[in-house]
């Protein structure tokens, strides 16, 4: 068996945000077991053995497993670290990782000098020595070589120290560094239907593989998906890019100048990793966009945009910003697109008729398809919906669990609520459009 931690992100290649290599013995009821608990309470999806996994010459096929699936590798080097040979053989595999994968590699050195790892001395030195003297096929003494290298490697990447002082207060640091590289997807919701021409279309924008700034505008009536097109679309991106901002509804969020400060505010540390940024004005806050940016390669997306206003104090020009970067804005307003003409632009367009019965029936059946002698009444929502996705979800979430007179008393308040108004005139709260 083995523990691990809620998952914090989705669509990606890696299973763990963090895998968790450590000795039982020395650290597994202390300090490894709160840098995990910090590690969970943080929603950083964390593996680590409990000790539970089998045994053995090689390393466990779920261990295994884990160790390739993690993005980033935190190795607790403790006093006697090196008498495990199972821990060196798994950081043989983590450095492995690190190299043909890209995975990152976090030493801990808890109560040892790096210089005891690097160069085999102190309790390590004894450790190898006791191999060495007992090492009598040429097999046994090339993984103590394959050993020695990894421990050679792990001391020369970057990590964390601890020595004296509060152990809280050590595992608040590497939790605050950590936490702050691992991406962050943005929640899509659960059956998504219909959305694939829509992000195909949008998708043959974009250039991922150029050193091009991609620049695509998503526009369309409220309620067509706008939103969920850029957020899949963003999740997707994660793992290609590393420096990104979701910005949602800018429409509401810079309603003035000062909302307009924050959202540049939230762009730039975002992309630079940096909870500290504080801008002092509009002005300096594009130059300042203009100034970090325009190495780096972003992703960015400014959801719900209303006017052209808006995209100058955020992201007006490719020269902004570094090679390959890929900003998406969505909007219902194409005039916003016209008037800039670094944008590429795409119309979202409503759900086929199947489509759209089968969002809604998820949404008022929990299921794929109507229920029998509902199939009419279905009917005569989707020709009001108008293969709209938030209108479809609102009236399904709605009727869900509620009987034919029910139905069929919403269906003729339909008549009188304009499309764009049933958010405001049915008690459903939804995120999306």
């Amino acid at each position: 068996m083995a523990s691990s931690s809620s998952s914090s992100s989705s669509n990606s290649k890696w299973r763990y945000d963090v895998l968790l290599s450590f000795r039982g013995k020395d650290t597994s009821h202390t300090f490894t077991d709160f840098l995990y608990g910090a590690l969970d309470r943080g929603n950083i999806n964390t593996f680590r053995d409990d000790g539970k996994l089998p045994r053995g010459e090689e390393i466990s096929p779920e261990l295994l497993k884990a160790i390739e699936g993690s993005r980033f590798a935190i190795t607790v080097f403790s006093k006697n670290y090196a008498d495990s040979k199972s821990c060196l053989d798994e950081l043989v595999k983590i450095i492995e990782c690190e190299a043909e994968k890209g995975q990152k590699v976090f030493p801990i050195f808890y109560h040892v000098e790096p210089t005891e790892v690097r160069n085999q001395s102190g309790t390590y030195g004894e450790a190898f020595k006791n191999y060495e003297t007992n090492a009598e096929e040429e097999e046994e003494k090339k993984k103590i070589e394959e050993w020695r290298a990894a421990l050679n490697k792990a001391d020369q990447l970057k990590g964390f120290q601890l020595q004296d002082g509060f152990k809280y207060k050590f595992i608040e640091h590497i939790i605050g560094e950590i936490g702050i590289l691992i991406p962050k997807s943005v929640h899509v919701g659960e059956n998504i239907v219909g959305i694939d021409e829509n992000l195909k279309q949008a998708k043959l924008l974009i250039d991922a593989k150029s050193d091009e700034v991609s620049m695509v505008g998503i526009y369309g009536i409220g309620g067509i998906g706008k939103t969920t097109i850029a957020k899949v679309i963003h999740n997707d991106m994660l793992d290609q890019i590393k420096h990104h901002s979701f910005l949602k509804n800018v429409r509401e969020g810079s309603k003035d100048d000062h909302g307009l400060l924050q959202l540049q505010e939230k762009l730039l540390r975002d992309i630079l990793m940096d909870k500290t940024m504080k801008l002092h004005n509009v002005d300096e806050g594009i130059k300042m966009i203009k100034s970090k940016c325009y190495l780096v390669k972003v992703l960015i997306v400014l959801d719900d945009v209303d006017c052209p206003r808006k995209l100058k104090f955020l992201a007006d020009s490719p020269q902004w910003f570094g090679g390959g970067s890929i900003i998406i804005v969505t909007t219902r307003n194409k005039r916003c697109l016209d008037v800039n003409r670094a944008y590429s632009s795409y119309e979202a367009k409503g759900l086929e008729k199947n489509k759209a019965l089968e969002l809604f029936s998820w949404n008022a059946f929990q299921q794929n398809h109507p229920v029998d002698n509902y199939v009419d009444l279905c009917n005569h929502v989707l020709h009001h919906a108008k293969g709209l996705p938030l209108a479809l979800v609102l009236l399904g979430s709605f009727l869900f669990q509620r009987g034919k007179e029910e139905w069929e008393s919403t269906l003729d308040r339909l008549k009188t609520i304009p499309i764009d108004d049933i958010q405001k005139e049915l008690p459903i709260s939804y995120d999306g459009d």
